[in-house]
């Protein structure tokens, strides 16, 4: 990477504070039972866009800066936490001390970058050591605008997994690129968000690290590649799973990360292992509240007899929708002992391996538009974690995947996974 780091040039940072001040009323934000079971490691995404048009290029250099940095005043009124300080494993002091903006300046084309499927090229567009950050000391958020010299830009976000999940940093992002194209926007969002997720799973007083709900990194690199999954291919794996299981209407993800799932394990030469996911809970919680609101569940692989497809599938299936009907028929006083028993199956598995899935599928990520069109690449590069995409067009599913380097060496080059998975730039 230090050749690429090279070609970063004139980085600038800004601190920018929300438009309005936090209300007394809103300055303690109380983490939830969910949000202290998650590790504090800052989750990054990036957005490429292409040239711009005449209508921005022809702009002073500070305009699109300018342009972001003001509508990002006004969504962290809204989304105020990030722009506060974490109290231990307790609270977010909503102080509003701000969140930091970077502006850099990239000595290449876009395409140097987006042409290569190893998605540990994007580092350079976040700002340095930064994303999948276990100890950052600076700010809860952290932005990075990156002007290519070709005209394109990037724009990356880094936003504390104690604040947001998947589903959160979606929304954030629409919801600031939504202000940003209408400035009025700010008064009439239709879903508020709403930051009260402490009123469905309060927070206990338990010392909690050691039964966090995150993949382990260890001290060996991590290599990070991107993979395609065409629309035929994925149907040609559906029908593998429909001929031979009870389940008739398979997911992308149940597919996607079941077939992961099988090639992982099988290049990594295990058998007893464990693949751990994350069950969204809106509903039976409003679309509106945010922060951590995914309950883990996993399933185990015993004996290679389990490791078929259509097997796998079936037990995802079956685990999510067990784990559904348990917060369906459950009082509200009840969803912290359901997530705590999730929990711990997922932490005391007993299994020599642990793989780990996460799924944007259906979220519209790449709906940001902050004025300029939507982005020509999303990119989301987690360490010990495969996270599945829609693609750009949303006709097929992207996986980035986070492996130990010697893993890569052996996961990249499985013929049967290169059957139907393509290196994706």
């Amino acid at each position: 990477m230090s050749s690429v780091s090279k070609l970063v040039s004139s980085v600038c940072k800004k601190i920018i504070k929300p438009y309005s001040p936090t209300p007394i009323s809103l300055r303690c934000h109380k983490l939830s039972f969910l949000d202290q079971i998650i590790c504090c490691i800052h989750t990054p995404v990036v957005f490429f866009y292409p040239k711009l048009s005449n209508t921005w290029s022809n702009k002073p250099s500070n305009y699109i800066s300018q342009h972001l940095e003001k509508s990002l005043s006004k969504v962290l009124t809204n989304y105020y936490p990030l722009a506060g300080e974490l109290n231990d494993n307790i609270s977010v002091d909503c102080n509003d001390n701000g969140v930091e903006f970077f502006t850099t300046k990239i000595d290449c084309p876009m395409s140097q970058i987006l042409n290569d499927p190893y998605a540990d090229k994007h580092n350079i567009v976040y700002p340095n050591g930064v994303p999948n950050a276990y100890s950052y000391k600076g700010s809860l958020a952290v932005f990075q605008l990156s002007h290519f010299n070709c005209g394109g830009i990037a724009i990356s976000v880094c936003l504390s997994h104690k604040i947001v999940d998947g589903y959160t940093l979606c929304n954030f992002t629409n919801h600031w690129a939504t202000i940003a194209r209408n400035p009025m926007s700010s008064k009439i969002l239709s879903m508020a968000p709403q930051f009260d997720g402490a009123s469905y799973f309060p927070p206990i007083k338990e010392d909690l690290s050691q039964t966090t709900f995150v993949p382990e990194l260890e001290t060996e690199k991590y290599s990070i590649k991107s993979f395609s999954i065409s629309s035929s291919k994925l149907t040609a794996l559906k029908a593998r799973v429909i001929n031979q299981s009870e389940v008739q209407n398979p997911t992308d993800t149940e597919v996607v990360s079941a077939f992961i799932y099988q090639r992982a394990m099988a290049t990594k030469k295990v058998v007893t292992s464990t693949l751990n996911q994350a069950l969204n809970l809106r509903p039976p919680l409003p679309k509106n509240t945010m922060g951590n609101n995914v309950s883990p569940y996993c399933i185990h692989t015993k004996d290679e007899k389990e490791t078929d497809l259509p097997q796998i599938v079936d037990k995802l299936r079956k685990a999510k929708e067990e784990l559904r009907k348990k917060y369906k028929n459950a009082q509200p006083n009840e969803f912290v002992s359901i997530a705590q028993e999730a929990l711990n199956e997922t932490i005391f598995n007993g299994s020599s391996s642990n793989f780990y899935m996460s799924s944007t599928i259906k979220f519209p990520i790449y709906d940001v538009d902050f004025g300029w069109g939507k982005p020509e690449k999303v990119c989301t590069p987690l360490k010990n974690m495969f996270m599945l995409m829609d693609t750009k067009n949303r006709d097929g599913v992207e996986v980035i995947s986070g492996l130990k380097e010697q893993d890569m060496l052996a996961f990249e080059r499985d013929e049967e996974l290169l059957q139907f998975a393509s290196p994706s730039s």
